[in-house]
């Protein structure tokens, strides 16, 4: 789990690579599983939760760079 939290200037996009879980954004749970793109605008809370028995494993992009 990635607890939910902000980024002021920057973008968050997360790939999903494998496994399956929950895309937290502004309170809402959305379903995600390996292929998909989400996105977490500037300064929208947001964080993931692992919901399967495999692991989730994510790739984050942080834009503009940190």
């Amino acid at each position: 789990e990635h607890a939910v939290h902000t980024h002021q200037g920057m973008d968050k996009v997360y790939q999903v690579i494998e496994g399956q879980g929950l895309f937290l954004l502004e309170g809402e749970e959305v379903p995600m599983q390996a292929g998909a793109l989400l996105v977490a605008p500037d300064g929208v809370p947001h964080g993931i939760r692992n919901t399967g028995a495999e692991r989730l494993l994510v790739l984050a992009i942080l834009a503009p760079a940190p």
